[in-house]
């Protein structure tokens, strides 16, 4: 049975692009840069809908063997413009948007992993594994926030002032405090993991010297 490596489709990545204009151009790279490595021994769909899931659509799924391999991906920015220049000599102007909102996009991240173990869970012949990815330039996603803060639960961090820190997640999730409808807006459902995840960020890319210009990126597994 052919392998299949994320962290080897994230080096393609790397060597190809060090910033995306959006979430849509990151996911239409990375399906790219699976069929180039894998070639006709998979097949790669975008916005696939599980039969099941009527109102589902995964960002990209990967076949291999008739197996599934569902991928989603986050993409969220801090304000951020400059003009790269590619080995070829053409130039690209990127002028990324001030997302903000960590504590929604982080509990929208975990709502994918509990989106692929669902799909995991109703499909057991065709599932084969699962992951999510998420690249920003908001490097404080990876801070461990205050003690008691109102989406503790949903951190992404690994560190804490600078020093590394565990960070896992099993079982029921939810907001602390019954924050507001207006507040966690469409993210107010608690969120259930079946299996546990820690949470590890790794450097994507060093576009310029600023902080914004530092991208990290985010892998987890769903494990069959």
């Amino acid at each position: 049975m052919e392998k299949f490596n994320i962290e080897e489709i994230m080096n393609l990545l790397k060597k190809k692009r060090k910033i995306y204009i959006s979430e849509a151009d990151f996911q239409l790279e990375m399906a790219m840069a699976i069929k180039e490595k894998y070639k006709e021994k998979v097949k790669v769909r975008l916005e696939f809908c599980p039969i099941k899931f009527p109102r589902m659509h995964i960002d990209i799924l990967v076949i291999i063997d008739g197996l599934w391999i569902p991928i989603e991906l986050k993409y969220k920015t801090k304000k951020y413009e400059n003009e790269i220049t590619y080995e070829d000599g053409t130039k690209e102007f990127f002028a990324l948007k001030e997302h903000k909102a960590i504590n929604l996009n982080s509990y929208k991240y975990l709502k994918d992993i509990e989106r692929i173990e669902k799909v995991r869970k109703k499909e057991p012949t065709l599932f084969r594994e699962g992951y999510t990815v998420f690249i920003t330039n908001d490097l404080r996603y990876r801070e461990k926030p205050k003690e008691g803060c109102m989406y503790e639960m949903f951190s992404l961090h690994d560190r804490k002032k600078e020093e590394f820190i565990e960070n896992k997640k099993i079982g029921k999730l939810e907001w602390i405090g019954k924050p507001s409808k207006s507040t966690v807006k469409d993210c107010g459902e608690p969120i259930h993991l079946n299996k546990e995840y820690t949470f590890v960020w790794k450097d994507y890319s060093q576009v310029d010297d600023s902080k914004a210009g530092s991208f990290i990126y985010l892998v987890n597994k769903i494990e069959k």
